[in-house]
């Protein structure tokens, strides 16, 4: 085999995207890498710099054309008590068994702003729509949010819609990924804990991925923080980027132009107030609302998956252990699988 499609492979199965600029499955299927823009960021430390700059920045980006992405959490809500009355929300709900459903939660902070609310009910018939199309635009597979952003995108450009505020950045830069801040990592347990699928787990034919973790190495542990925000933030933005992009949506990303001007403080994040600075601001915003518990924009895969076994996969995968799989490192294996068969690779 390639050796190139090896690496390329395994890189995806471990981190969901290349995290390398450049790379391919083959001369030709280069995925655009996300151009990480020199900007100025503005440093906040307290829910008052957070607060003055969201108004500023949302104020200033904001038009006629402007819509939001509304979540169930806080993120996404702090950002839409910042629009003008009668904005568009739109809020992802995927229709499976006991799946979670955001609507409800986005409805509330829809109507204390008096914005105009949207469901956008998300199927496991649009994936097998919107995969391929989504894949051949990427030159390559896709992160699982990729066809439910995509719908939603489209949704929102038939109400003339070309601008979408989206709350990423807020984890990255505010505390919000507790488990993966929940302890001082060593390089190993870090690496193993992170890592989507490991390669050797699923590949016949791999490559180790450790390297892209071992500029974030300090000693026999690891910048756990600094990985996050370069690697796993960068995969989140190109997902982003390729389903707007298809659309014709251009996204603004609020918190991805400002950064904490100060450390985290880990001892919060650690005892269950994580985004302490946001859910300070949410409570102000929203005073007579709970704080929702952290709702992850959790595909049902495990549902529409649950019957992909390894049966007839390609040769290159270890079949007897598609089993063992969640339906989110399922959907890896299906949607690269599914990228190899298309493009004859």
């Amino acid at each position: 085999m390639n050796k190139n499609k090896i690496e390329a492979m395994s890189l995806y199965l471990a981190f969901r995207y290349l995290p390398i600029e450049g790379m391919g499955y083959s001369d030709s299927l280069i995925p655009t890498y996300p151009k990480i823009k020199d900007k100025q960021l503005y440093p906040v430390k307290n829910t008052y710099d957070i607060d003055n700059f969201l108004k500023e920045y949302i104020n200033n980006n904001f038009d006629k054309s402007t819509g939001i992405l509304l979540s169930g959490g806080i993120d996404s809500a702090i950002l839409a008590s910042y629009l003008p009355e009668g904005s568009n929300a739109y809020t992802i709900y995927f229709k499976a068994e006991d799946a979670i459903d955001e609507s409800i939660n986005a409805k509330k902070y829809a109507n204390a702003y008096k914005l105009n609310h949207k469901v956008v009910t998300v199927l496991w018939e649009d994936y097998i729509k919107y995969t391929p199309i989504l894949m051949e635009h990427k030159k390559g597979p896709l992160h699982a949010i990729e066809v439910a952003l995509y719908k939603a995108a489209l949704e929102a450009k038939k109400d003339g819609i070309t601008k979408l505020i989206v709350g990423n950045g807020a984890d990255s830069n505010f505390g919000g990924m507790d488990k993966l801040l929940s302890k001082d990592w060593t390089f190993d347990e870090f690496v193993n804990r992170y890592s989507f699928i490991l390669p050797q787990n699923i590949l016949k034919e791999y490559i180790k991925i450790d390297y892209i973790y071992e500029p974030f190495r300090k000693g026999e542990y690891i910048d756990y923080i600094s990985f996050l925000n370069k690697i796993h933030g960068v995969g989140i933005i190109q997902s982003f980027e390729n389903s707007f992009s298809l659309a014709g949506i251009n996204a603004i990303e609020p918190y991805e132009n400002m950064y904490l001007n100060d450390k985290l403080d880990l001892e919060k994040i650690r005892n269950g107030n994580t985004k302490y600075l946001l859910r300070e601001l949410f409570s102000k915003k929203y005073n007579n609302f709970e704080i929702p518990d952290k709702i992850p924009f959790r595909r049902p895969m495990d549902q529409w998956l649950y019957d992909y076994n390894g049966d007839n996969i390609r040769d290159e995968f270890i079949s007897s252990n598609i089993k063992l799989l969640s339906g989110d490192q399922k959907w890896l294996v299906y949607c690269l699988e599914l990228f190899l068969n298309i493009n004859n690779l």
